[in-house]
């Protein structure tokens, strides 16, 4: 028995190859934009999270240092005397801060047993905060502190304290009081590079 020949042959056409072509166009297109879309607000996420999470801990820092202020001076390296809590809107040498602090020391620690009172420093330079630690609580002429940074893409940082008139201003302690003494309250507000704006104040006494 003779099977029937039949000249047509089995496969795409070549317009159902086109139609395939651009379908398949079209598909990577746009997982192409999705893909590239699900990583640039992963990005976008990344840096906002990783922006907050650097304000809130300087934030942190500067509460956690607060609770710790004592009306303690220290000595710089040429023998004068630092009041407890020194603030500035300027800064007048290398190591020098807006604002400098004397904070408690404590016991019991697991490893260092009891822990001195210390000298820390809040320094503003070059769109970046500092943390500026002194080793020891009265300096010598090589005494260097350590300096990491607390924040950085700053465009403002600002201290102000609050004196007995209940005046704000940008100095501590008033000119010829007491440099024991610790003011009413202080506030700092620090303005991001990117236009947030955040303002902290702590009652100290």
């Amino acid at each position: 028995m003779k099977i029937p020949f039949s000249s047509k042959h089995s496969g795409f056409t070549l317009i159902e190859l086109m139609v395939a072509i651009i379908i398949f166009a079209i598909i990577s297109t746009v997982s192409y934009r999705m893909i590239t879309s699900l990583v640039k607000t992963k990005e976008i996420a990344g840096e906002a999270q990783e922006k907050w999470g650097n304000l809130s801990l300087a934030m942190s820092n500067f509460g956690n240092s607060w609770n710790r202020v004592i009306p303690l001076v220290a000595r710089d390296q040429n023998g004068g005397l630092l009041a407890a809590v020194y603030g500035k809107p300027k800064l007048n040498g290398v190591y020098d801060s807006q604002l400098e602090m004397t904070l408690s020391g404590f016991s019991g620690d697991k490893i260092y047993g009891t822990v001195p009172p210390k000298r820390i420093g809040y320094r503003y330079y070059g769109k970046t905060l500092y943390l500026v630690t002194w080793p020891v609580l009265n300096r010598v002429v090589t005494t260097q502190p350590e300096i990491d940074i607390l924040i950085d893409n700053v465009s403002k940082f600002e201290v102000t304290y609050l004196y007995p008139d209940n005046q704000w201003r940008d100095t501590w302690p008033p000119q010829g009081g007491d440099i024991t003494s610790l003011p009413r309250a202080v506030k700092v507000v620090l303005v991001l590079m990117s236009g947030e704006t955040v303002e902290r104040s702590w009652a100290l006494v």
